[in-house]
This record gives structure tokens, sequence and C-alpha cells, in this order.
């Protein structure tokens, strides 16, 4: 009799890797990084493939030491290798790209198909607040995750964080483009870039500021990144992506889900009672003081709630949105959201501002002199409680008061006002957004894996 043997099928095992601070102001960039592991993974996809697009979840953008846009990159795999394996394959990758000393490069994995409830809580926090070297480290002894750091790891915060966001909420799209070499000088057709912004939006978003005439795509810097389109959906950014090319320079691309453009930082409500800096949030106060304007064309006023006050400042980069602050008065009752700065010798804290919301508005008198009632000429005070006299027959009277008049306001109730997109931080929700809803659609685990081969590619150009 001949036996049949089938050979069982290989184990399979989820992974979670987060990776984070492997850049610095020299260059280098954290999607990079990841853009060369997945590279790595992908060459053997029998024994591994990603089961959701690589993750691109942007903190807390008020941490003072971040570099840059303070991004967390995370790889969710599924895979026939050992922990140990793939452990040793990104530590590689992390030795390899984080060369500079200011890189305190973080590494961290999990294993399992579920994130535990801690991890998911350190890293909600961590949109809006600061947190701990030492407390990421004590979750991950005490969970068993894996991590590798460099220098002083304090990239290990971010991998951690970043492994927690899901994004099982709103979330947004980013193609990132990479180039062949850092030396050579970036150069993108601008007249391609407006064609590709009119036709596309508002499936992609923030890519040209027609107000300012500013490309808001390509970074300045000497990182590898040659340019990056954020929208809705992975087809938005792609077909994007196509109506800009051939393209010199050229490395690849890959498409990333991500938390920005979501506003996910601030949800947090700010108490006034317990200030702690750098935090991120929301508050509904009564504005206490008359907006003014300040050396180098920052605008501020004073908020006040039931907790306590704090001076706002809307800054010069926020361009015609430092107006509609000048516009609010003293009694509005308005919703603000944007980041607390460190309290100094010199300074008390201050909430930068990303966006105002006037939720009611006082009413505003203008008081006029009277109209003589003989000649229609102008009358002015006898003085207190004595009347008014005409200025042109000298007509008196002690029964005629002054007219008042409700002067319009420049600002809307209810309605957002945000700042210029040329100072829009990766995690504002731009008004398109909100205008327009959620436009992208989800796609199930068979579709991301039929989208697997257009996440990295290298186009002919």
């Amino acid at each position: 009799m001949i036996r049949k043997f089938i050979c069982p099928k290989a184990q399979t095992q989820i992974f979670h890797i987060g990776l984070d601070d492997t850049d610095s102001s020299e260059g280098m960039c954290t999607t990079f990084l990841t853009f060369n592991l997945v590279s790595r993974f992908l060459k053997d996809k029998n024994k591994t493939r990603l089961i959701d697009y690589p993750n691109l979840i942007r903190l807390n953008p008020n941490i003072p030491w971040k570099t840059r846009g303070n991004a967390s990159l995370v790889l969710r795999i599924e895979s026939e290798l050992t922990m140990a394996e793939v452990f040793r394959m990104c530590k590689n990758m992390v030795d390899r790209f984080a060369t500079s000393k200011h890189a305190n490069a973080g590494l961290a994995i999990f294993e399992g198909e579920k994130i535990p409830d801690t991890v998911r809580e350190f890293s909600r926090r961590a949109l809006f607040k600061v947190q701990s070297l030492s407390e990421a480290i004590s979750i991950m002894d005490k969970i068993g995750i894996r991590y590798y750091g460099l220098r002083k790891r304090q990239g290990l915060v971010g991998a951690l964080a970043g492994i927690g966001n899901e994004l099982k909420h709103d979330h947004t799209f980013e193609l990132i483009a990479y180039r062949k070499s850092c030396k050579v000088k970036r150069s993108i057709d601008k007249s391609k870039i407006i064609k590709m912004d009119y036709k596309t939006r508002p499936s992609t978003y923030n890519s040209y500021d027609e107000e300012n005439n500013r490309v808001l795509i390509t970074p300045h810097g000497p990182d590898p990144v040659l340019l990056g389109i954020r929208g809705e959906t992975p087809r938005a950014v792609k077909q994007a992506f196509d109506l800009i090319l051939p393209l010199k320079n050229l490395l690849g691309y890959m498409i990333f889900r991500s938390n920005q453009g979501t506003g996910e930082h601030l949800q947090n409500v700010i108490d006034l009672s317990k200030l702690k800096a750098y935090t991120s949030g929301k508050l509904k106060g009564t504005v206490s003081t008359r907006p003014h304007i300040e050396r180098g064309g920052h605008v501020f006023f004073e908020l006040k709630n039931e907790q306590g006050r704090i001076p706002c400042a809307a800054y010069e980069p926020t361009g015609n949105f430092r107006m509609k602050v000048m516009s609010l008065s003293e009694g509005d009752l308005v919703e603000v959201g944007g980041g607390i700065r460190k309290k100094t010798s010199r300074h008390q804290s201050v909430l930068n501002l990303e966006y105002l919301i006037p939720r009611k508005l006082v009413s505003l008198w203008i008081e006029k002199n009277p109209i003589c009632p003989k000649c229609f000429g102008k009358m002015n005070s006898e003085g207190r409680n004595q009347g008014f006299k005409c200025k042109k027959c000298a007509f008196t009277s002690k029964f005629i008061s002054k007219s008042r008049t409700e002067v319009g306001r420049e600002l809307t109730q209810n309605r957002l006002y945000l700042p210029d997109m040329k100072a829009h931080r990766h995690l504002t929700k731009p008004l398109q957004r909100y205008v327009h809803g959620k436009l992208q659609v989800e796609i199930g685990r068979t579709e991301q894996e039929r989208l697997v081969r257009d996440w990295i590619l290298t186009p002919k150009n």
C-alpha cells in the first residue's frame, strides 16, 4: 500500500513592528527605512506578507525634541519567520540606516494578533501628552515586547505608541516617493503639481496652496524623500502621482495608511487648572481681553473659563487666520484647539492656536450723536444729563438721546477657522475634509494583498 504524505503548512504568526527616530536634522527618514524593510520582507512573499498598509502614525506635534513631523512607522505582518529572525532583520536595518549621532532610534516588535489595552492607552496619550521612556520600557518588559534602541533610545516611546494605534477610525493615505541620490536637487514641474491638485481634489489634499502660490508636496531638507501626496484613498494618491510622472532621480514609492489630516491630537480637553507644557488639545472659554498685535505680527488675546485663564497666540506664519482672531471681541464664547507652549522666566504658558470656532458672538454697537429734528444738522452733547445742542441752528433738547447701531461681525458663529494651508501641521484636519466628509473606502484583506505589488514600484522614466 502506498501512503500519501501531505506536508503540513508552516505555522505563521502576526508581528507588529514599530520604528521611530531613525532620522535627524542631518538627513534620513524613518519612512525610507520602512520602505527598505518592506522591500526586504517582500523578497520572499511565500514566508511573509503585509496584512495592512505600512502605518504612518503622527504623534503629539508639540514635543520639543521631535525630528520634523514626529512620526512613528509600523509594519503589521504575518510570517513564517520566528520572532528571533524578524527581530534580527529589523535590528540590522536600524543599524544600517540610523547612523547619525542624533538619531535616538527605537525598534519594538509585538507578537500576537490583539494589541494589549495598556499599549493602546499608551498610544492614545502619546497623541497629546509627553510620554516617558521609562514607562514605555516598563510596559514592553511586562508584556514581553522585544525592543532595541540606539543612543538615548527615545525612539522607543514612538515605536511603542505607533504599535498601539491601529487607525480603526478616521484615517488618510500618503504616497511617499524617494530619490536615488540625496545629492541631486529635487526638480518637479510646478505646473504639473498645480494641474494634479486641480484634477484630484477633494480626493487629495494640501498639495498646493493657491492663496500663497506654494507647493506643499516637496520637502526641502537633506532627507531621501522626493515628494509626498496625501489623500483619502490609495487609488486617489496613486492617480495623482501618475499625473506628475515622469520624475527625475526617482528611486521608488510606497503608500502609507496614516492618521494625518484627522486632527486626532486635538480630541483631548485641556484643563486650565492643570496645565502641562507641550500638551495638545481643545477647550472652550470666553475672550477676556481684546486681541492685539505684537512685534513680529503675532496676535494675542486671553481666554478664560471656570478652570482658569490662558493667553492664546496666532503666529505670523498662520497668515490670514490672524485677522480672524483679531476680529474677536471681549465676551465672545469660543472653542479653540492647539498646543501649550512651555512657561519660562520671561513668558507664561501660551496656547498656540491651530483652529478657532466662535460659538457665541456678542453684539457690538456704535453710538452716534443725534441729528437735529429741525435742520438735520449734527448735535453735540451739552454735558452729562444736559441734553444736546445743534451746531447749525442752536436747537437744544434734553429729550433726545444718542442713536445705537449694531455693527456686523466679520466672524460667523459655529464656523471653523484654520491657519493658512502653508501653516498646517501633519495632523491638521483640512477644511475640505470637514466639508466633503469621509471619502475613503474601507478595503478588506483580499484587496490589501492584491495591492501589495503597488506599494513599491520603480517606474521607468
